[in-house]
């Protein structure tokens, strides 16, 4: 064994050079030949698909739940995690643990001396989280017949259905739900499947736009038999969501944090047919997040940044999907003239982004258009720049033509 832990069992073992693993067993080497971190040969093998490799190394004694010292991982989580089924096989059938999960990380150091929130992996992920997590379908598979459990979730409890639904495998998803996954189970964080995919049906955007997924079914359909399974429509978010990009997503979509629910989630990015499918099955349509925004408030753009990576409100089609979001909402029960914990509206959300087509549609139902905020300021206050910056601070952006349709507006109903 050199400085560095490497012996010519585990350079062997990392090429997948069976005839020379099969010599140096043969000489007498040590099947397992733990390297400097306790990594076995047979934990090596089983991050590809050479699966002579591994069946050579378990005939020699290999012992198929060794763990490496760090996390606690061994050669089933290694073999899902890289998605490989045929390897995986192979380890269950000589005694791999089916059940196989990581060190919980007790590393407490969330809130740096800057007081910001700093994720820490959270460890505890099972051999079913890891497949989930790469959308290998066969390694469920697999390992459900082996009797792996379906619903056991990480140490945030972030389960294999919502950890295959946040990346996008809606055909791993599918499956999961249809062998009897517990479609209700939230993380620590109270994501959750249904959070999920709507989250992922309008994919967010900015300078890591996600890539469509290649799965035959789609987040839609998977939404629809989440709800057709019973999932319940008005789970709400217990904490901020963990990013999806650290970079953009940080300052952003500040609405999405406790409270949030999917209806809120679908309104902020304007998804009338995820709307539609959360509402036929019950979604409470005025449903606030913990700062007193509803769905209608959402859709309407109110508490929303020119930085939020879900939604869109700087493209020409804003107002235009804004307008037909809210009037969705409006048409099944939303209250058209609710006041956020601010005492703002609707009406002072689209006047803030200088959106003249929900403006002038929100007047026309009948928009309370002296509703003041905590601050006193209106819905003309707001389309003159009056209520504060869209964006990350500064000065808010006066709109004219809103304003001007606003101050019509009260002149033809008579108010000040």
């Amino acid at each position: 064994m050199n400085r560095y832990g490497a012996s010519p069992m585990s350079e062997a073992a990392l090429l997948g050079n069976t005839e020379i693993l099969g010599a140096l067993l043969k000489a007498g080497a040590d099947p397992e030949s733990r390297n400097a971190d306790n990594q076995t040969a047979l934990m090596i093998v089983a991050r590809s698909s050479n699966v002579e490799a591994a069946k050579l190394l378990l005939k020699n004694g290999a012992d198929v739940n060794a763990t490496e010292q760090w996390q606690g991982q061994n050669a089933v989580i290694w073999a899902a995690a890289q998605a490989q089924p045929e390897m995986l096989a192979v380890l269950l059938d000589a005694g791999g643990d089916p059940d196989s999960r990581s060190k919980i990380n007790p590393n407490e150091r969330q809130i740096s001396a800057e007081r910001r929130f700093q994720w820490r992996p959270p460890g505890g992920l099972t051999a079913m989280i890891y497949a989930a997590r790469e959308g290998c379908l066969d390694c469920i598979r697999i390992l459900l017949d082996k009797g792996a459990a379906i619903d056991q979730g990480d140490a945030e409890n972030v389960t294999p259905l919502l950890a295959a639904t946040i990346n996008m495998h809606y055909d791993t998803a599918k499956y999961l739900i249809e062998a009897g996954a517990n479609v209700n189970k939230w993380s620590f964080r109270g994501e959750n499947p249904v959070y999920a995919a709507v989250d992922t049906n309008t994919l967010p955007h900015g300078g890591y736009p996600d890539r469509p997924t290649t799965d035959s079914t789609s987040a839609l359909e998977l939404l629809q038999l989440l709800l057709e399974k019973g999932a319940n429509p008005n789970l709400q978010l217990k904490l901020q969501p963990t990013y999806r990009h650290i970079k953009d997503d940080r300052g952003a979509d500040g609405i999405l944090n406790i409270g949030a629910t999917p209806l809120l989630r679908a309104a902020k990015g304007a998804d009338i047919p995820a709307m539609r499918l959360l509402l036929q099955h019950g979604a409470l349509v005025n449903l606030p997040n913990r700062t007193g925004i509803t769905p209608v408030m959402a859709a309407a753009g109110l508490g929303s940044s020119n930085i939020d990576t879900r939604g869109d409100y700087t493209s020409p089609l804003a107002s235009k999907n804004a307008t037909d979001a809210v009037a969705f909402l409006l048409a099944n029960g939303g209250d058209l003239n609710g006041q956020d914990n601010n005492g703002r509206t609707a009406l002072h959300g689209a006047a803030g982004w200088g959106w003249n087509d929900t403006v002038a549609m929100l007047i026309e139902r009948g928009a309370n258009l002296q509703a003041q905020d905590s601050g006193g300021r209106s819905p003309l206050d707001a389309a003159m720049g009056k209520t504060g910056s869209s964006g990350r601070g500064g000065s808010g952006t006066a709109h004219k033509d809103t304003a001007d349709l606003i101050s019509n507006a009260m002149i033809q109903k008579g108010v000040n």
